[in-house]
């Protein structure tokens, strides 16, 4: 067992890691390390969890769940099998109960519709999205366009499978020694999609968690604890116009990534022949491993699917599927569906029998020949004992269209014996028939609707157009008050003057503003001038400063005469050189700014990066005395192109500090570290 002190170093920081909440954290590094020091016994240190669920109102199994499967996992680190584990786990009981609550509210829950036309709409904000330079948008996107959590977009691995697909690999919920990939469809070109994955990884550095020898379940859910909460919120800000809200609590963003791509995605690129619950179980991941390494589907979360469906504007479903297939270009079905083909090398002979005999004697077998159209042969007459049996032919096909129409029906759920295969395929085809038939009669009759609609729309716009140009006719018909015009043209030049006038004393009050800012500079210079040259005799000092003594004159005088300094006895200071304290000025901003690329460059999370900008600059640059405001402004030109590339590397958008929670805390530790301010603690962000 190691150390209380190796523990601390190696392990309790991957322990804290399990943590989801800042103060779960906290309550692991603490008491996880005494329960594994032994200074604190099993049953106590259960004590304690159970009364910080009861100080912070956590008083439900629903409620404490998670955090006590957080806590579990955090013991596991150090000891798999340690007594503590039962004492925190829920009971198996009290899991099946939480688990029949979770179907209920899924089974309470209605199906929300997303038109067509608003499904193009999603997707192409969200194309707009992951060319964002704020990363929290980029993984919104994402998460319209391929269906993962953040988790799995940061640490998972992606390769470019086909245009609109890509292979995805280490999905979250997967075992590690589970190495599955799967192709998943992109709703935007692939080779868009990946590059935005790259970029985004990039940017917040999530390779560093794997050098810090995190597993990759660790390392998902130390992203999740990061970034989930900005995306979530940035789904419910930038889709909540479009995508209608559940009923229950979860947010916007499980419900994009789950069940919004899925369903978009299988409206645009699902096979028709492909049952929908299919083609999503597959494309998310959906399914289980057997011993032998095959894939079978798992449809236990297929009530989750169904939260979302394409409706037609009426409440209705649309219906539907893959309705992009054959209409965009280097646009293939998933591989996993795609229908085998067996190559047809002698069309005219390679053929099936698709019907059992049923006379006591085979039928003779029709003449070969290389039409496409089905031959047959009526049976002999049949004895009375098959009187009952429906009478059938024996029709010739070509092997591979069996193969192609069996695999088809199967897809249907229809298997059996060829025979079965084909009745089941007629029927299905009479029934779309009939079905079409109708949808025609009901389509003439919307048509109808419409057009008597378009109809009264345009006889009442008839209407108050005529009523319009009637008002108008009457008040073309007033006499124009011709005083009232010219009093109102009056004011007008008044205000023009005037108007003019204040921009005039603007003018003014800027140019005596600016020169007022020049004697302030020359104020400066001189002060520093003084303090920073050799000391002056005494007798200097007296003769440039007048005593009370020296000054008092009687009142007549004092009134007439004003008393000053005689000009030769005040001593001339030494000339400064404005243009030396500006590089001076120059020269610390820069420092500033290398401070704050230097932080940038060293921190881990992006909640704790800055974006360099005139605020946050200027806070620093008042510590070290650099906050004329032209010299900022020429130095972040000057240092345009490198501050960019920094914005850029690590995706740090134009409202990025909103984002930063204690930006004062962030600014103190650079100017303590990075530029050595003694008085770091003044350091205040300044909008």
């Amino acid at each position: 067992m190691p150390t209380p002190q190796s523990l601390a170093e190696n392990w309790l920081s991957v322990a804290e890691s399990y943590g989801s909440t800042k103060w779960l954290k906290q309550f692991i590094r603490f008491y996880v390390l005494e329960l594994e020091t032994e200074r604190l016994s099993p049953e106590a240190f259960a004590n304690e969890l159970e009364e910080e669920f009861a100080s912070r109102g956590l008083d439900t199994p629903a409620q404490q769940k998670n955090y006590r499967s957080n806590v579990v996992q955090a013991i596991k680190v150090f000891d798999p099998e340690h007594p503590a584990i039962d004492l925190v786990a829920l009971s198996t009981a009290q899991y099946r109960v939480l688990n029949d609550q979770q179907r209920e509210r899924i089974a309470d829950r209605e199906t929300r519709f997303i038109t067509s036309a608003a499904a193009e709409a999603i997707v192409e904000r969200a194309r707009t999205l992951i060319s964002s330079a704020e990363w929290s948008e980029v993984g919104a996107g994402l998460a319209v366009l391929i269906g993962r959590r953040i988790s799995e977009i940061l640490i998972s691995t992606f390769s470019l499978k086909s245009a609109w697909s890509l292979n995805f690999s280490q999905m979250a919920k997967r075992q590690e020694t589970q190495d599955i990939t799967i192709e998943i469809p992109t709703l935007a070109p692939a080779q868009e999609v990946l590059t935005a994955i790259q970029r985004l990884q990039q940017g917040l550095r999530t390779d560093d968690l794997r050098l810090q020898g995190l597993s990759e379940r660790q390392a998902k859910q130390k992203v999740n604890n990061l970034y989930s909460g900005a995306i979530a919120q940035k789904c419910e800000d930038l889709f909540s116009d479009l995508v209608p809200a559940r009923s229950d609590k979860e947010n916007l963003y499980t419900h994009i990534f789950r069940a919004v791509y899925a369903t978009i995605a299988a409206h645009w690129y699902c096979p028709p022949a492909v049952p929908e619950h299919q083609f999503k179980a597959e494309i998310q991941g959906h399914f289980t491993i057997t011993q032998d390494g095959k894939k079978l589907p798992n449809y236990a979360a297929r009530s989750n699917y169904d939260d979302y469906a394409i409706g037609n504007g009426q409440g209705n479903r649309d219906g539907r599927l893959g309705i992009k297939l054959g209409q965009v270009p280097d646009l293939a079905v998933v591989e996993v569906f795609q229908q085998p083909r067996s190559p047809r090398a002698e069309p005219a002979t390679v053929k099936a029998s698709v019907a059992v005999e049923t006379a006591p004697q085979p039928a003779p077998e029709p003449p070969d020949n290389t039409s496409t159209e089905l031959h047959s042969q009526e049976a002999p007459t049949m004895t009375e004992t098959d009187a009952a049996k429906p009478m059938t032919k024996r029709p010739s096909v070509y092997a591979d269209d069996l193969e192609r129409m069996t695999d088809l029906m199967a897809h249907q759920g229809v298997t059996g014996s060829t025979a079965d295969v084909i009745h089941a395929l007629l029927q299905e085809f009479e029934a779309k028939t009939a079905q079409e038939a109708r949808q025609e009669v009901k389509t003439a009759s919307e048509f109808a609707q419409a057009i008597n609609w378009f109809t009264q729309e345009i006889e009442t716009l008839r209407q108050q157009y005529h009523a319009l140009e009637q008002e108008h006719q009457k008040v073309a018909s007033r006499p124009v008050d011709e005083e009232a015009v010219a009093t109102l043209k009056e004011r007008n030049a008044q205000l023009e003057e005037r108007n003019a006038q204040l921009e005039e004393r603007n003018a003014a009050l800027e140019t005596e503003l600016e020169e007022t800012r020049s004697q302030l500079n020359a104020i400066q210079d001189l002060l520093g001038g003084i303090r920073s040259g050799a000391a002056r005799p005494t007798a200097e000092r007296t003769t440039t400063t007048p005593t009370a003594k020296s000054t008092a004159k009687p009142a007549a005088e004092s009134a007439e005469q004003p008393v000053t300094s005689p000009p030769e006895t005040r001593p001339k200071p030494e000339t400064v050189s404005r243009h030396s304290d500006r590089a001076d000025s120059t020269d610390k901003i820069a420092d500033v700014i290398d401070a704050i690329i230097k932080w940038n460059t060293a921190q881990e999370r992006s909640d704790l990066r800055l974006r360099i900008s005139f605020p946050s600059i200027r806070s620093l640059a008042v510590l070290v005395g650099a906050s004329y405001l032209p010299a900022i402004k020429e130095v972040i030109a000057e240092k345009e192109a490198e501050i960019e590339e920094i914005h850029e590397r690590f995706m740090i958008g134009s409202r990025h500090n909103r984002s930063v929670q204690d930006k004062d805390a962030v600014l103190q530790a650079i100017a303590r570290d990075y530029l050595g301010i003694p008085n770091w603690q003044k350091a205040t962000y300044v909008n």
